[in-house]
């Protein structure tokens, strides 16, 4: 089970690749790939055919590394928007 390529399938990061890290029970999985690291209920994913050659508890660089050699596309992270300040009232 450790290395299936997944699609996440619900929640706000729905229909992006991960790989299965870690097995927790029989209902949990810890995830990672193009998303952050989690614990996520195996009912969430979609397992597709292929399975990635990695180690139990691989960094995210190395999960990463390997997605791009299969020809999965990452995507990177968003960056914070900075907020604009509020210009503050001058009373008369």
């Amino acid at each position: 089970m450790i290395g299936q390529l997944c699609v996440k399938i619900v929640g706000k990061e729905s229909g992006r690749y991960c790989v299965i890290v870690d097995k927790i029970d029989s209902t949990y999985v810890i995830i990672d790939g193009n998303l952050k690291r989690r614990k996520c209920n195996i009912n969430h994913l979609e397992l597709l055919n292929k399975r990635l050659e990695i180690k139990k508890d691989a960094s995210t660089e190395e999960i990463r590394k390997v997605m791009e050699k299969e020809g999965i596309k990452i995507t990177k992270p968003r960056e914070k928007k900075e907020s604009k300040k509020k210009q503050e009232k001058i009373r008369k």
